[in-house]
């Protein structure tokens, strides 16, 4: 399975994270050992990071 680098913005944590679906917009992964589910977005496919929210908290990855 691919992996990526989450990193909470909010804090500067950075996680690991199995790709579970990547498309030129669309990133979901599950952080690794966690049964987690993020699912992040560009706004347009020329954007260099994912973003998405969770629990009141934003993450990046650049999917690779």
């Amino acid at each position: 399975m691919n992996t990526t680098t989450v990193i909470c913005t909010d804090n500067d944590k950075k996680s690991a994270a199995d790709i579970l679906e990547k498309k030129d917009r669309k990133l979901v992964v599950v952080l690794s050992n966690t049964t987690i589910k993020i699912t992040l977005h560009k706004d347009t496919p020329h954007d260099a990071v994912y973003i998405g929210r969770l629990h009141g908290m934003e993450f990046t990855s650049t999917g690779e």
